[in-house]
C-alpha cells in the first residue's frame, strides 16, 4: 500500500473513531435489554415470531409467500425474511433476535453520524446528533422488542438512502448513487 492510502485510511479511521466510541457506549447501555429480554407475547412477539408459521420453514416458496402477503395488516417482508433466517438457525432462542436488533442499532448510529458529518462538516455536531440517536428511550423499543426489528431496517435502509442521496449532491458518478438512494428508499418501506 502507498503511504497516500495508508494516510486516508488512518484519516478516516479517527474521523469515525468518536462515532465508534458511542457505539461502544450504546453496546453497554443496551447489552441488558439483549441479555435479558425474552419475547412479549402480550404484544405482538407472537404474531411475528413465535406464532408465525410462515417463518419457520426457510424455502423458495416461504420467500415468495413473504414478499407477496400482507402479515396482519402489515407489509414488512424484509423483517419477516430476516425473522425466518434467524428461525432457521435459532428457532425460538430469544437472545439472536435481541442481538441482532441491537446491531441493528448500532449501524444506524453510525450511520447517523456519518450522515449529520456530511451534511454540516462539524465533527462535533455529528458526535451529539448521534449520541443524542443512539441513546433517546424512544429507540429502547425498537431494540428491546423483538416485532419493532421493522422500524430499525427501516431506519437503516432510510439512512443508507439519505447518505447516498448526499453523496450523489456532493460527488461524482450521479447517476449511479442517485438511482442507489432510490433503491434504498424503495427497501426502507419495505422494511
Amino acid at each position: 500500500m502507498s503511504k497516500k492510502v495508508l494516510k486516508e485510511a488512518k484519516a478516516k479511521s479517527n474521523l469515525l473513531m468518536p462515532a465508534y466510541i458511542i457505539m461502544l457506549l450504546t453496546f453497554f447501555i443496551y447489552l441488558s435489554s439483549v441479555i435479558n429480554n425474552d419475547f412479549i407475547i402480550n404484544w405482538d412477539d407472537h404474531l411475528y415470531v413465535t406464532q408465525n408459521d410462515v417463518i419457520k420453514t426457510l424455502s423458495w416458496e416461504t420467500i415468495k409467500t413473504i414478499f407477496t402477503t400482507f402479515h396482519y395488516e402489515n407489509y414488512h417482508p424484509l423483517t419477516n425474511l430476516s425473522n425466518a433466517i434467524e428461525y432457521h438457525f435459532f428457532e425460538l432462542n430469544p437472545l439472536p433476535y435481541h442481538f441482532i436488533n441491537l446491531l441493528l442499532h448500532l449501524a444506524n448510529t453510525l450511520l447517523v453520524f456519518i450522515f449529520i458529518k456530511k451534511i454540516t462538516s462539524s465533527k462535533e455536531v455529528a458526535i451529539i446528533a448521534s449520541a443524542l440517536f443512539a441513546i433517546h428511550p424512544m429507540h429502547v423499543e425498537s431494540v428491546a422488542w423483538v416485532s419493532e426489528r421493522k422500524d430499525l431496517l427501516y431506519t437503516l435502509f432510510y439512512l443508507i438512502g439519505l447518505n447516498r442521496y448526499q453523496n450523489y449532491i456532493d460527488g461524482n458518478n450521479k447517476i449511479k448513487l442517485l438511482i442507489d438512494s432510490f433503491l434504498f428508499f424503495i427497501l426502507s418501506s419495505a422494511g
